[in-house]
C-alpha cells in the first residue's frame, strides 16, 4: 500500500508508525478509506469522542493514536487480521466484540469484508484523572485486548450514538453519565491494577445535598453538566455520582429529569402556559421530550395530565 503524504498534525511514530489523532477528520481520511458517517464534536464529552464507520474490505497502515481507542463492533460479523504492539490474531469479530490500543501502541489491521464499527477515542489525561479520583493512583496504564464480548461498552456506545442521533435530547449530563460509567469499567478491567473501588456509606453530607439541590432547582432550564453538579458538592464527578445515588436513590440525571417533570406538573396545574412552553422552561429541548419523561414519571401524557385536574 503507499504511503500517503501526512498532514500536519500526523508525524511518524519513534516505531515508525503514523502518530494519528482519530478525533481529526484530516488524520482520519489518511489512514482510513473514508471518514465517519456520524462523529461527536471535539471536546463535546468530557474526554470520549465517538466516530460510527462503515467501511468496505481494506488494510489499515501501521499507526499510533494520541488516544487510547475503544472500538466497538456492529452489525455484521467479520473476520479481521490484527497485528498490535508485536502481537498478532486472527479475529472473528461478532456483534459487540470490543478492543482495546491504549495511546502509543503501533496497530494495524486488514479485513476482507464489510465492517461496521464505533470507535470511541478517549483522552488519556481524562483517563488518568478518573483513575486519580478512585484510589489517589499517579498512574493507571491501560492494557491492549485483542477482544471480547462486552455488553456493558457496547450498550454504552450504542447509548451514545442515540444521542448523537437524536440532536443530544438527552442533554450533557446523560453524556456524561455514560462516559463516567465507561472509564470506571475500564479501569475496573482493563489496566495493570484493578482500581478497586472505595466502598463509601451515608451519601452526601446534609449540607452539599441540600446545595446541590438548590443549584439545580435554580437552574433547572439549563444543560446542566455532571462536573457542573459534581463542583458544588467539591467532589470528583465520580465520587458525587455514587454519593449522590446513595443519598436519594436516583442518579444526578435521573434526580434532574425529575425535578423537572415537577416543575412541569406545577406549570400545567397552573395553566398559563402552553405544552412547547413547559417544556423550554423546566429544562427540556421541546415538547416531545416532555412527553416522553412526563409520561415515564407520571403514568400519562401532559395533556392527559391537564385534562385530570
Amino acid at each position: 500500500m503507499m504511503q500517503p503524504s501526512l498532514p500536519e498534525t500526523q508525524t511518524p511514530a519513534a516505531s515508525g508508525a503514523l502518530m494519528t489523532d482519530f478525533t481529526r477528520a484530516s488524520d482520519v481520511t489518511q489512514v482510513l478509506p473514508s471518514g465517519p458517517i456520524l462523529s461527536s464534536q471535539p471536546g463535546q464529552w468530557n474526554g470520549v469522542h465517538l466516530s460510527y464507520y462503515q467501511h468496505p474490505p481494506y488494510e489499515i497502515p501501521e499507526v499510533a493514536s494520541k488516544h487510547h481507542l475503544i472500538l466497538v463492533h456492529l452489525e455484521v460479523p467479520t473476520q479481521v487480521e490484527q497485528w498490535m504492539g508485536t502481537e498478532f490474531q486472527k479475529i472473528h469479530f461478532q456483534v459487540g466484540s470490543v478492543l482495546v490500543v491504549p495511546a502509543q501502541t503501533p496497530h494495524s489491521a486488514n479485513w476482507d469484508a464489510e465492517n461496521r464499527y464505533l470507535l470511541l477515542s478517549l483522552d488519556p489525561i481524562a483517563f488518568l484523572d478518573m483513575a486519580q479520583s478512585v484510589d489517589n493512583r499517579t498512574t493507571a496504564e491501560l492494557l491492549p485486548h485483542f477482544t471480547a464480548a462486552e455488553p456493558l461498552i457496547h450498550g454504552i456506545g450504542l447509548s451514545l450514538k442515540a444521542e448523537l442521533e437524536s440532536g443530544n435530547l438527552g442533554g450533557r449530563l446523560y453524556a456524561d453519565s455514560l462516559c463516567t460509567t465507561l472509564f470506571n469499567h475500564l479501569l475496573r478491567h482493563y489496566t495493570t491494577k484493578v482500581a478497586a473501588l472505595p466502598t463509601l456509606e451515608g451519601g452526601l453530607p446534609r449540607y452539599r445535598l441540600r446545595r446541590v439541590m438548590e443549584y439545580v432547582d435554580a437552574y433547572l432550564d439549563r444543560d446542566l453538566a455532571l462536573a457542573e453538579l459534581a463542583a458544588i458538592a467539591q467532589l470528583s464527578p465520580n465520587y458525587f455520582t455514587r454519593l449522590f445515588k446513595q443519598s436519594t436513590g436516583l442518579t444526578p440525571h435521573q434526580y434532574v429529569i425529575q425535578q423537572r417533570v415537577e416543575r412541569a406538573k406545577r406549570l400545567l396545574h397552573e395553566g398559563h402556559s402552553t405544552l412547547a412552553d413547559v417544556a423550554l422552561a423546566v429544562g427540556f429541548a421541546h415538547q416531545s421530550h416532555l412527553n416522553l419523561h412526563f409520561k415515564r414519571w407520571v403514568g400519562v401524557t401532559p395533556k392527559a395530565f391537564i385534562n385530570n385536574q
